[in-house]
């Protein structure tokens, strides 16, 4: 029999750690831990109940929402609508991306992205855009309830004006797929759209990358951001994971190394798969896996190995992990519930700093 109640509550669990045999029973051993109880019927560090820290506020975001499947075109449409032709119309007409091209093959799509523009405007300087959206989204929008999705037909439903600002003008941002098998960070260019099923972190610094790839911090993500979907796969809720989590205050020479290791990282994965465009996120991340487990290769895994050269990403992220931990002046062989345990505390003691002014 199963109870439920909502809030948070500490409970206690217990493990059987060994069963010995009496005249008129077994006898049981239990491992007896207590703390808070969480969604998933284990007990330990309350990463749920932490506090959103200033710190990361304002620069994380999931990616647009459309409304409308017409703003989407591959790259022969996207020609004829004149990309590659017509002056100025590359602002416009933009690389597009959603979390399953992130994990899985990239389709090469474009996104019409006319924010700023009256239509009048777009009409104007580009006449073949203009009849596009109007043959392709108006009609879809028409018959949308929402009036500011109707009146503004032209433009996405939900087009991320703030995070926009917080972009300015860097060079690339920092996206992970909202709900995905693997929990992985890389870089986009900033002129890039992405997709409602992607989040966003307005950041160009291979540090923040290191970090957010780190164990430490997808150990916090697991934990804090639950799970989705048919496969149960971790999801990453930015306000549970990205907004709490608290950053090392690490030294100068300590960021140094864990940027350039993020470099490495970003590179790797990149270099691999434009060598191998058949080779995929999740096809390396599930191959590492294995790695680390002792698991036994198949024939498609050897290859995927090869293509990716898995063992190399492996001692990446390894050696990424071990800067991290020493930038938070922790032992690298934490065990996951050590981890949560010290970010919990480590997010309070920020939270109340932040709250005094420092």
């Amino acid at each position: 029999m199963t109870i439920g109640k909502a809030g948070r509550h500490d409970g206690e669990l217990l493990k059987i750690t060994r069963e010995v045999d009496g005249e008129d029973a077994i006898g049981v051993e239990f491992d007896n831990r207590t703390g808070c109880i969480g969604a998933d019927l284990t007990v330990g560090a309350d990463s749920v109940g932490s506090r959103s820290l200033g710190s990361n506020g304002g620069i994380s975001c999931t990616g647009v929402k459309l409304f409308g499947q017409g703003f989407v075109v591959d790259a022969e449409q996207a020609a004829r609508l004149g990309l590659g032709a017509t002056e100025g119309i590359e602002a416009y007409i933009r690389p597009y991306i959603t979390a399953r091209e992130i994990t899985q093959i990239r389709l090469g799509r474009y996104a019409l992205d006319f924010l700023g523009l009256e239509p009048a405007a777009v009409a104007e300087r580009f006449p073949a855009a203009y009849q596009w959206l109007v043959d392709h989204v108006k009609p879809e929008r028409e018959h949308n309830n929402r009036d500011a999705y109707r009146r503004y037909w032209w433009l996405f439903g939900e087009p991320r004006k703030t995070f926009r600002k917080a972009l300015g003008s860097l060079r690339r941002q920092i996206v992970t797929p909202e709900t995905a098998k693997h929990r992985f960070f890389q870089f986009l260019p900033a002129e890039t759209i992405a997709e409602g099923t992607l989040v966003l972190i307005a950041s160009d610094d291979a540090w923040f990358l290191r970090v957010l790839s780190s164990r430490i911090h997808v150990t916090w993500s697991l934990a804090a951001g639950g799970r989705l979907g048919v496969g149960n796969d971790p999801r990453y809720n930015k306000t549970r994971c990205f907004d709490p989590f608290p950053f090392p205050e690490a030294t100068d020479f300590q960021k140094s190394r864990i940027r350039a290791l993020g470099e490495q990282l970003d590179a790797h994965r990149k270099r691999q798969q434009a060598l191998h465009p058949g080779l995929t996120m999740t096809g390396m991340y599930n191959v590492l896996e294995k790695l680390r487990s002792g698991g036994t290769l198949t024939a498609k895994d050897q290859a995927i190995h090869e293509q990716g050269l898995v063992s190399v990403l492996r001692q990446i992220h390894d050696d990424l992990d071990a800067a991290v931990a020493d930038a938070y002046g922790w032992p690298v062989a934490l065990s996951d519930e050590q981890i949560l345990e010290r970010l919990v505390a480590l997010n309070h003691q920020r939270a109340e700093e932040e709250r005094g002014g420092a």
